[in-house]
């Protein structure tokens, strides 16, 4: 279901929140108190020298080669709201942006363009900078804006991070309150996650690679778990939808290996390709050492790595979805 342009006599939809959002928009606003930020004043329009924000693009110029193509998706699908789609760098400098014509020349007005700064401590209260304190994707509405000038927006936003678990930008949708839609959020948050899988799959395309989900139909979908090995098995990274699987962090993961998560060696992975071609290979998750309640996830394939030794990749590239193991 796509967000559709309101008109001026229609009402404003309701915001439905919960007590986890109002608690994220509270610790935001005491955090603008503790800065000195006062809720009447102007917010800063300060923009980065024209020479600057280049350097800043260059500087991030890998993360927006690989989110541009997604904000043009995005985009696509709010072309008929009144509201623009943003990238950010990890500081909340705005690097992109693309949107209704329209409502670009009001998001001028409040620096809703290059080279503006949209951290807490600038604008108070936002998606971006909100997001950038929790990690977390995050929706800010009307008046939840700590500065009043700010009201008139409805804007959600969503974090990328990298194969190392490092937030590297964030992704913006923002527009007249009266645009707001329930559905916006999951589509920012759906957007990093393109982004966080396209850049993934770039920084290991020479690597093996194992995608994993808890059900097969989620194979080859934005929810699937990538694993980057080594020939050995060796973890070398993971996106974000497989640390939540497998309930690790990005750190303590590339400390392991492929035998250490799921009891079975690559070998006999590759034993398995070579024997099932493209049947499922079902794994389960070892128990944690110590406390804590075991999380069993579906396992899913190995995938291939471009680029990796012969009989390894030629092996992996047979491997192609997974089941659910039964806990035994």
């Amino acid at each position: 279901m796509q967000p559709r342009r309101l008109s001026s006599s229609e009402p404003v939809p309701p915001l439905v929140l919960d007590a986890a959002h109002a608690h994220v928009v509270a610790d935001s606003h005491e955090r603008c108190r503790a800065l000195g930020l006062r809720a009447e004043q102007l917010p800063d329009l300060t923009l980065l020298e024209r020479a600057d924000l280049r350097i800043a693009q260059e500087r991030n110029r890998r993360l927006c080669e690989q989110a541009m193509p997604v904000l043009e998706l995005l985009w696509e699908q709010l072309s008929h709201t009144h509201s623009i789609v943003g990238l950010t760098d990890s500081h909340g400098t705005v690097l992109h942006v693309l949107g209704d014509a329209g409502f670009l020349d009001r998001a001028q007005r409040v620096a809703l363009v290059p080279g503006a700064v949209w951290s807490e401590a600038s604008k108070g209260t936002n998606a971006v900078g909100t997001a950038l304190m929790n990690e977390d994707a995050t929706l800010v509405h009307g008046a939840e804006h700590y500065l009043r000038a700010n009201h008139f927006l409805t804007c959600s936003a969503a974090p990328i991070f990298d194969h190392t678990g490092s937030m590297i930008g964030v992704i913006d949708v923002s527009g007249e309150q009266r645009s707001y839609h329930p559905h916006t959020l999951a589509l920012a948050r759906m957007s990093a996650r393109l982004i966080e899988n396209q850049w993934f799959a770039d920084r290991f395309r020479h690597r093996l690679k194992l995608h994993v989900h808890a059900q097969p139909a989620g194979l080859g979908t934005v929810q699937e778990g990538v694993i980057a090995l080594d020939a050995d098995g060796r973890i070398l990274g993971a996106n974000r939808c497989a640390l939540d699987l497998l309930g690790r962090n990005a750190v303590t993961l590339r400390h392991e290996s492929v035998e250490m998560i799921f009891g079975v060696s690559l070998a006999r992975m590759i034993d398995h390709a070579r024997l099932a071609g493209d049947a499922p290979m079902a794994l389960a998750l070892v128990p944690p050492s110590r406390g804590g309640v075991p999380r069993w996830p579906a396992a899913a394939p190995v995938s291939p790595a471009a680029g990796e030794r012969g009989a390894v990749a030629t092996a992996m590239r047979e491997l192609a979805s997974a089941t659910r193991a039964p806990y035994v």
